[in-house]
């Protein structure tokens, strides 16, 4: 779903069965499924698809789940000073990361970077609808609502009296609870290396790691990573990308669409910046290899390996 691999796993207390716990998973998959409904610019039935060709046209109805969506998108967008915006969606639709892809060129990037604006969405919360001010501009969800997706799907579980439990959606994961009397540990990884350079102990938080591996093309002897600077039109420049971005924080909708923004940004200002921003943690692994942990993660971070 969403484009990606997905899955739960339980810690059964004496008082569940395996078979409740399935029951429960399943009901927990089923409501991932209702969100890609609402939030995929993939689906052109889906309720986003239907707001962007809306736009410029005026206000249209949308969902709880889609409003919440949108809020939060922009609340990211205004406090990372666009690093993170949801509208980017226009342009980013001209850039295909697959192998034997060629860029766009420069003017269509400029026509199209004139609609990245997310001051220009506008949500009216009494009337419960959102609106595209600008004729054409198109919003892109990927960078948030799996992270939202996740976050509905730990709900579930929880409604069903599973309070331990792991939920993963394509390296966006939510830890709740414990493993009996042990915390969930997660492991980082070094994308061009073996193994973990790290674990964190981890109770009802989110850990969402992103990185510039994952999707990319090389033209003309230039590497494009599929991390894409709203501001700019263009991808981060490969050579000062981070190879990897974990983001930790309360809800996982949040630290998907941070992790975004602190890629954009660059090790040392995303750093900079995660340190500042409350309840917010993050672990950077730079070009060179080298790791970067916020200062009040390093008390919970244990480094692993030479």
């Amino acid at each position: 779903m969403m484009g990606t691999h997905w899955s739960i796993n339980a810690f059964i207390t004496p008082d569940k069965t395996a078979t409740q716990a399935g029951l429960a998973i399943r009901a927990a998959m089923a409501e991932v499924s209702r969100i890609e409904m609402i939030a995929s610019e993939w689906q052109a039935d889906s309720e986003l698809s239907r707001l962007n060709r809306r736009a410029g046209a005026g206000p249209l109805p949308i969902s709880i789940e889609l409003f919440e969506i949108l809020e939060l998108s922009k609340e990211v967008s205004e406090a990372s000073h666009g690093a993170f915006d949801v509208s980017f969606y226009g342009v980013g639709s001209l850039w295909q990361f697959k192998p034997g892809s060629a860029p766009p060129t420069d003017a269509e990037i400029l026509e199209k970077l004139a609609l990245v604006d997310h001051t220009k969405i506008k949500l009216d919360k009494n009337a419960g609808t959102a609106s595209l001010l600008l004729r054409g501009m198109a919003i892109g969800l990927g960078g948030v609502a799996k992270g939202y997706a996740v976050d509905r799907a730990v709900a579930v579980m929880r409604a069903h009296g599973f309070r331990d439990v792991i939920v993963e959606g394509g390296g966006d994961v939510y830890l709740s609870g414990s493993k009996g009397d042990t915390a969930w540990h997660v492991g980082i990884q070094d994308p061009q290396r073996n193994g973990a350079v790290g674990k964190l102990d981890v109770r009802d938080q989110a850990v969402v790691t992103s990185g510039n591996y994952q999707r990319f093309f090389e033209h003309e002897g230039t590497k494009y990573a599929h991390i894409l600077d709203p501001r700019t039109g263009h991808p981060v420049p490969y050579e000062r990308s981070p190879r990897s971005v974990s983001v930790i924080a309360q809800d996982t909708a949040r630290a998907d669409a941070y992790a975004t923004a602190l890629a954009v940004m660059g090790v040392a200002r995303g750093i900079e910046f995660a340190a500042n921003t409350p309840e917010l943690e993050a672990l950077m692994i730079d070009a060179a290899g080298a790791v970067h942990v916020t200062p009040g993660l390093k008390k919970r971070f244990e480094p692993l390996g030479p």
